[in-house]
């Protein structure tokens, strides 16, 4: 497991902020911001290259103090010909800390509302991908922090334009490596534009090599000179764009609620169709649910994509409340109690190992751990929170109340493929809607139509049992071999006994699953109010399904997913099993960049994890299919 080892502010004898790891400063002793605007805004034709643009994307090979970043937003802001939305995309294998980036952001005091919106949501300093999302939603940064040579083959983007950035190529040779080059380079399309500070001959020799083509053209300060170029071959051709945005969405629960509402706020017109009452009837229906990140000693896909999600779903109840959709939500934490002395110990490691700030260990004598409730202590998520899943879905729904149409008791019996994208018909054929775009996101429901009846989807039901709360209840949240949500509202939720043997069964193993973790609370047998049953909708290795749909016939050999062929235009965000809190709206997210052609929210590892063809690839390799 890679630690991030943060940078350490420090200055040089001219008073230029300084890495004492690379021996190097961070910008010309002439100024940062102006190094910023002439090199690499200027050095890439900006702004002009970004105006009448829809999306305008750029990415960086050194984010540092976050001078070039900023010095791009702002500079965007002021255009009145801007693209409608700017993705910025960038890597840093030592990131400053939150304060530290106040006292260098001090020093440029017109940049100021800019970069307390960038510190508000500046990332815990933990290896991976981070995605913020400023300006209304406008802006969105990309932060990779870890190793540029491990991290840029792993995103999946189209860029526009370059910026070539870091400390000098004698000071950090690695940054300045022909495979890096190549990587960009795969990035890069027939339009793309470069900027660097440097002319060293070994980077220019490798970009060259990479695919680029590079001048001299006249420096900033002190430096004489500074490359300016572009792709001299191209492996992509300028993109079209996604052509009609519009969509339907069949299921109006968490994962259809989420896909919902991050194409709408990218301007697409959207059908929700769900054949219950009301949105939400389903496993999303629960008064409260949990949800918190996972963690392993080799940081494994599931940590990586759920960190990420839960991320995505805190700056979705931020952002909503903002536009005064307010969720109840608690973020009050999360105990997480070890099962058995083996895996309190496992817990104890993972939490020392890792960099993770918002996870602990808690013995059982810590005064933070619950009294009695475990022999062996367990996690301490400081970031879990207890959410109103329902409530959620029905923000996602209004937020864009003239993008987005939600019809209920409108069940989709049968697809269809048309010239102009995908039509829906009820049991009746009679039409209830087409679009460009068809979005499968009704669990196991998904099976029933011709399109998805091959992929592996199967419910493992289970039964919350709503309970008042009462004050002798700890007030976090539980988990462990049952769960207990914090209090909505005046009600938490426990859970999840097996629905096998009846309803009634299930709630009375709920309870007692509780009396076990809290031997000295009352019996909550008085306590309760309703049990509901919950399909919990997922796959054989329970992760997700995002993504475009596979073709349920293949022809030829496949070694690899991009060889898969696909469905044109059939999408799905399915099988989040217990986890609907912590996926959805990073769901959303990532299938709306797919078809916007952004920059992907998640390293291409995590992307293949989730995709729906994996069982498919997995079976023709075996030479099963």
């Amino acid at each position: 497991m890679n630690r991030i080892v943060p940078a350490r502010l420090a200055l040089s004898a001219q008073g230029v902020p300084y890495s004492e790891a690379f021996d190097d400063i961070y910008h010309s002793a002439e100024g940062g911001l102006g190094q910023a605007r002439q090199v690499f805004l200027a050095g890439n034709d900006l702004p002009q290259a970004w105006r009448g643009r829809t999306l305008f994307t750029i990415i960086e090979t050194g984010f540092g103090q976050g001078l070039n970043f900023l010095a791009t937003w702002q500079a965007w802001r002021a255009d009145p010909a801007r693209s409608t939305r700017l993705h910025f995309v960038s890597v840093e294998l030592h990131p400053f800390s939150r304060d530290d980036l106040a006292l260098l952001h001090a020093r440029y005091p017109e940049l100021a509302p800019l970069a307390t919106e960038l510190r508000a949501q500046w990332p815990a300093l933990t290896q991976g991908m981070h995605r913020l999302w400023l300006d209304d939603g406008r802006v969105v940064l990309t932060l990779g922090f870890g190793d540029a040579a491990h991290l840029l083959p792993q995103i999946e983007a189209r860029v526009d334009a370059i910026y070539l950035d870091g400390f000098a190529p004698a000071k950090n040779p690695g940054l300045w490596q022909v495979p890096l080059f190549k990587a960009l380079w795969r990035l890069s399309h027939a339009d793309t534009t470069l900027a660097s500070y440097t002319v060293a001959g070994a980077v220019r020799r490798g970009l060259t090599e990479a695919g680029f083509a590079v001048d001299k053209v006249a420096g900033f300060g002190g430096k004489r000179q500074m490359l300016r170029g572009g792709t001299a071959r191209s492996l992509r051709h300028a993109a079209s764009g996604p052509g009609e945005r519009s969509a339907l969405v069949i299921g109006a629960g968490l994962a259809g609620s989420g896909v919902a509402e991050r194409l709408a706020a990218r301007g697409w017109q959207v059908t929700v169709f769900d054949g219950a009452v009301a949105p939400a009837s389903g496993a999303s229906g629960n008064h409260a649910g949990l949800m918190h990140p996972s963690y392993s000693r080799d940081d494994n896909l599931l940590a990586r994509l759920t960190r990420a999600g839960c991320a995505a779903t805190r700056h979705q109840l931020a952002a909503l409340a903002a536009h005064g959709l307010v969720v109840p939500h608690r973020h009050g934490g999360i105990l997480q109690l070890a099962k058995h002395a083996g895996q309190a110990e496992a817990m104890a490691q993972i939490a020392s190992a890792g960099n993770w700030p918002q996870l602990a260990f808690l013995d059982p004598g810590d005064p933070a751990a619950l009294p009695g409730s475990s022999r062996w202590g367990g996690w301490w998520f400081a970031d879990g929170a207890t959410i109103s899943p329902s409530a959620l879905c029905r923000a996602n729904l209004v937020r864009h109340p003239e993008l987005v149409t939600v019809r209920t008791t409108a069940m989709v019996a049968s697809l269809a493929a048309t010239a102009q994208g995908w039509e829906a018909r009820d049991a009746d054929g009679a039409i209830l809607g087409c679009a460009a775009v068809a979005i499968l996101a009704n669990a196991t429901a998904a099976r029933l139509l011709t399109q998805a009846e091959g992929l592996p989807l199967a419910d493992a039901p289970r039964v919350a049992t709503v309970v008042a709360d009462d004050p002798a209840l700890p007030v976090h949240a539980l988990a462990g071999d049952a769960y207990l949500t914090a209090a909505l509202d005046g009600w938490r939720v426990a859970g999840a006994a097996p629905l096998a043997n009846g309803l009634a069964q299930a709630q009375a193993d709920n309870l007692a699953s509780l009396a076990a973790i809290l031997p000295h609370a009352a019996p909550l047998e008085a306590h309760v109010c309703q049990s509901r049953a919950c399909a919990r909708p997922g796959a054989p290795d329970r992760l997700p399904l995002i993504g475009q749909l596979p073709l349920p016939r293949q022809d030829g050999a496949c070694h690899q997913l991009r060889q898969i062929a696909r469905q044109p235009g059939l999408y799905g965000v399915l099988a989040f099993g217990s986890r609907g809190l912590s996926w959805t709206m990073l769901a959303g997210e990532l299938l709306a960049s797919q078809l916007e052609g952004e920059p992907l929210p998640l390293a291409r590892a995590l992307v293949e994890a989730v995709d729906p063809a994996r069982f498919m690839l997995r079976s023709l390799r075996s030479g099963h299919a």
